[in-house]
């Protein structure tokens, strides 16, 4: 294999396709003979292994080449002490049945799931080059209440909707949906991963109430488990308790949090979550100013009763497109004290939506100031000049730290269709504010 082909697998970027005709392709693994032994590696025949690239509660996952194909590949392997305990190996093989069973766009693929001479079940997957939806949030690039954040936050949110939607039909719950177990891809693949936790819905495992999927006990990841996966009866779990791990999700992508807070204590959390005391969306991101609809879409998706929730995935994904389409979501922007906002005579670029702080509106007047007016919350100032495309007929700085929304006038054309009759109404009504402002200014009145 070619060293950029090397590069490939250690998560840089994917090399040009290449064709070698002799089969099977030699190389050594990247892994020694003595970690092999160590660890209880499976080395199957066709494949190459490179060095691990991660590893959770059980599972190892090693990059690897397959000698005939030359299809780079992810190897997942059980841990070689839990492999000889037949709760968690059973566990293991379920899971790798279960993932290849669910062929859907955004569910990774497996490609063969087997059993080594040692005893270690292994199986493998595509190998996706790409970052965890955890780290995409994380990206300093897309900060709180952005655009950027919400809309492609959403789209991703979608797809993995459909995922889920497509499992729950085949009767798959997935019980561990969080940020770390999604995958976003360079080109928009998204893809759900690890089904370890998933359990069936409309049949039973061989192995029936023994199956680590009817195990009794909390099931999930703290933070993003629904209440009745943190009490831990399995019968209590259905599709609605995925709907909820969907949910977790938006409000992470919204606030930047999780649910039930960001106490440091896992017990802590657990707890919360059993009483399923949910922090509404509204306190934990007061300054993002989250549309309504948004607000409305988070709270019935967590909602700490199933019977509250959607009784769907797919009746959650239609409300998350209706939202998109609608084009609700606008950028939010934070000034400081004393900070300008809009200066008097400049070229308007945008309107402003109040959504904490005040603001004060004035006007230059015999070498002084005239204030025209104190906003709060709900105001909405720069309309006018945007509308008429005329320069600012005021100043307007912040009194307090503010939060504002943003209309630009590429928003407000779409919002309102200038073109037709409804821009027509608007700017004509803008007009007569502006002509009885001048009136105002001519007549020599003040404002107090």
């Amino acid at each position: 294999m070619s060293e950029a082909s090397d590069d490939t697998l250690r998560g840089e970027a994917p090399a040009p396709v290449y064709v070698i005709e002799s089969i099977p392709v030699g190389g050594e693994h990247d892994v020694t003979p003595a970690e092999i032994r160590r660890e209880g590696i499976p080395t199957p025949p066709h494949l190459r292994l490179f060095a691990e690239l991660g590893r959770g509660g059980m599972g190892r996952i090693h990059p690897a080449t397959d000698r005939n194909l030359l299809r780079h590949v992810a190897l997942k392997r059980l841990d070689k002490t839990l492999a000889k305990q037949e709760f968690y190996r059973d566990g293991f093989i379920a899971e790798g049945q279960i993932t290849g069973q669910l062929e859907h766009p955004n569910i990774v693929p497996v490609h063969e799931l087997a059993v080594d001479a040692g005893g270690v079940p292994y199986f493998t997957m595509k190998l996706v080059q790409g970052i965890s939806f955890g780290r995409w949030m994380r990206d300093a690039s897309r900060p709180l209440g952005s655009s950027d954040r919400v809309h492609d936050g959403l789209e991703i949110l979608s797809k993995v909707c459909d995922a889920i939607a497509y499992a729950h039909y085949r009767g798959v719950i997935h019980r561990d949906i969080k940020p770390d177990n999604i995958m976003v891809a360079g080109f928009g693949q998204v893809y759900l991963m690890d089904w370890g936790l998933a359990r069936l819905t409309k049949t039973r495992p061989a192995s029936g109430k023994m199956a680590q999927m009817e195990a009794p006990g909390p099931v999930g990841t703290p933070g993003y488990m629904a209440p009745e996966q943190a009490r831990g009866n399995p019968a209590e779990m259905d599709e609605r308790s995925d709907v909820f791990g969907l949910g977790a999700l938006l409000y992470e992508i919204v606030s930047g949090k999780t649910p039930f807070g960001d106490d440091p204590d896992i017990e802590s959390i657990l707890e919360k979550s059993r009483r399923g005391l949910v922090i509404p969306i509204e306190q934990a991101a007061p300054r993002v100013g989250a549309p309504k609809p948004l607000r409305e879409i988070i709270a019935r998706a967590t909602a700490a009763d199933p019977a509250k929730r959607y009784p769907s995935v797919l009746e959650l994904q239609k409300d998350i497109v209706s939202f998109l389409r609608g084009g609700l979501h606008l950028p939010r922007r934070v000034f400081q004290p004393g900070a300008l906002i809009i200066r008097e005579g400049a070229a308007p670029d945008a309107a402003y939506l109040i959504v904490s702080g005040r603001c004060r509106a004035y006007r230059a007047v015999d070498q002084g100031q005239e204030t025209l007016a104190i906003m709060g919350p709900g105001d909405v100032f720069g309309e006018m000049a945007l509308l008429l495309d005329e320069p600012r007929a005021a100043s307007v700085e912040a009194v307090d730290a503010v939060v504002v929304l943003v209309l630009d006038k590429t928003t407000i054309t779409e919002g309102l269709g200038t073109e037709g009759w409804t821009g027509a109404l608007v700017r004509a009504l803008a007009l007569r504010f502006r002509d009885l402002e001048l009136q105002v200014r001519n007549s020599g009145l003040r404002r107090k």
